[in-house]
């Protein structure tokens, strides 16, 4: 896994969303993969379709339906975030559909890429390990982070840690 530490911080003076450069860093990623391997970043929630809202939808269903994961491999996966396989999609909290929709991109992609914004510590680790679990079933990851929750000791057990700082103009002025 790579894992682009961001610094985070606002396009311009009006745009207010610093989150831009995970978007941008897969761009220019895509632009130079020859395969087009990498789509996008992993969404916040999985897609669900009318009937789900109408009869909600378990994440054993889901997993099972969408992706003909058998029991053992649906327990295996929620365990590592500690999700029943019982509860609705449509009652899971933010973060919980957030890792909800990065464990229904490793089923279905061979580069799977997402971000840690708005994960507590404890959310950070298990994704983490979750990770490097499928990395071992030979998937690849790219990650992003914010760079100011960056630790002194970044975990870099199958993980290649990079800082992406922001440019600084130089005013010419300043000599």
């Amino acid at each position: 896994m790579i894992r682009f530490w961001v610094e985070v911080v606002p396009q311009s003076e009006t745009v207010t969303d610093g989150y831009w450069a995970p978007s941008k860093l897969i761009e220019s990623l895509q632009s130079t993969h020859p395969g087009k391997e990498i789509k996008r970043v992993c969404p916040a929630r999985v897609k669900r379709n009318f009937f789900d809202f109408i009869q909600p939808i378990t994440l054993d269903d889901y997993l099972r339906t969408r992706f003909n994961l058998n029991t053992k491999a649906i327990n295996e996966k929620l365990s590592f975030f500690s999700l029943k396989p019982e509860w609705k999609v449509k009652n899971l909290g933010y973060a919980h559909q957030k890792i909800f929709a990065i464990i229904c991109e490793f089923p279905k992609e061979r580069i799977v890429s997402f971000d840690y914004y708005g994960f507590a510590p404890d959310s950070e680790e298990q994704l983490t390990k979750y990770v490097k679990a499928e990395l071992e079933k030979g998937k690849s990851a790219i990650s992003f982070d914010n760079l100011y929750y960056k630790p002194e000791n970044p975990d870099s057990e199958r993980i290649k840690n990079l800082d992406i700082r922001q440019r600084r103009k130089t005013n010419e002025n300043n000599s």
